[in-house]
């Protein structure tokens, strides 16, 4: 039986989230020790050496998603549990990278790390979910915004009715308010940083040299990037093809629902599993978008984390 593996973006960050991934199996000291030689032993025991992990800035944020991550894909690893396939939404692409052999861990760290640096650096704005209306209507109140009022886009297609806007504080209000009036639920999930928005174009020029910089192999199985949606063969997906897309990734929307429903037409009796903290992604395939086998790594706060991952664990390897 197929697995695929589904690493969550920055928005499943939570203090304790380290603390659990170390908790729930032995293989996350290894990725611990590996993070201290590209981090710096000071830097990784920020993240590391207590209950709680810093979140106070974005590259804080996206170092401790990352870094989880790879703590639960290490103990599917070593476990013998294999990945058929693989998906990242926003920064779990660099997991998902590392899943399919395109960079080492200590590649995607080093660049999830100057990841984070940028977009400490990033213009000013706001990413607001909206929930319960569909894509036509939310793109519908996106073209109506004043054209002078600020920027502001569709940044992730997530679910048929789970979407992000993207933008300047006040016009991303203005949509999210026209949208609370068709019935939607409206939440802010970023207050500071407008990513996979034109704003982060910028940003984008800028990270994109150390993306350039990068060490990139030919991977083992198919890259889904984000900004296509589509998969790319290992064959075709080279360093100017990992350098052009990531480098885009940064200033253009998610495309998350094309690719779930791509990866899930190629593998349909595959138990989809999320590699990483929280349920953000099991929870999205699970409410009647699509009807598919679901695990989670992550025990939440209130779980056994080691307990939690073996039942996971025991699961998979039954089914494979």
């Amino acid at each position: 039986m197929a697995h695929v593996f589904m690493f969550p973006g920055q928005s499943s960050a939570d203090r304790s989230a380290l603390a659990r991934a170390r908790r729930a199996h032995p293989a996350a000291e290894a990725v611990a020790a590996e993070a201290a030689a590209v981090l710096g032993r000071a830097d990784a025991d920020r993240y590391l050496a207590g209950p709680e992990a810093p979140l106070a800035s974005n590259r804080d944020v996206q170092i401790v998603v990352f870094l989880a991550s790879q703590m639960y894909l290490r103990a599917l690893t070593d476990e013998g549990v294999r990945g058929d396939a693989s998906l990242g939404l926003s920064l779990g692409e660099y997991s998902h990278l590392v899943h399919i052999g395109a960079l080492t861990f200590a590649e995607a760290l080093a660049l999830v790390s100057e990841r984070g640096h940028c977009y400490d650096h990033a213009p000013q704005g706001v990413m607001v979910t909206v929930l319960g209306v569909d894509r036509d209507t939310v793109e519908r109140a996106v073209a109506a915004a004043p054209r002078d009022g600020g920027t502001v886009i569709v940044s992730n297609y997530n679910a048929p009715t789970q979407h992000v806007i993207a933008g300047h504080d006040d016009a991303v209000t203005r949509v999210a308010a026209a949208l609370e009036d068709e019935g939607a639920h409206t939440i802010v999930i970023e207050p500071h940083v407008p990513m996979h928005s034109p704003l982060m174009v910028g940003v984008a020029v800028q990270f994109g040299r150390t993306v350039a910089a990068a060490p990139w192999r030919r991977p083992a199985l198919a890259y889904r990037p984000n900004v296509t949606g589509a998969a790319i063969a290992p064959t075709h997906a080279d360093g100017p093809c990992f350098v052009d897309l990531l480098t885009r990734h940064v200033s253009e929307p998610v495309r998350w629902d094309a690719s779930l429903d791509r990866v899930a037409a190629e593998h349909p009796d595959a138990t989809f599993v999320e590699v990483g903290p929280g349920g953000v992604l099991h929870n999205l395939v699970g409410r009647g978008w699509k009807r598919l086998a679901r695990q989670r790594m992550d025990a939440g706060e209130d779980g056994d984390p080691a307990a939690h991952v073996h039942a996971v664990l025991e699961a998979l390897c039954a089914r494979a």
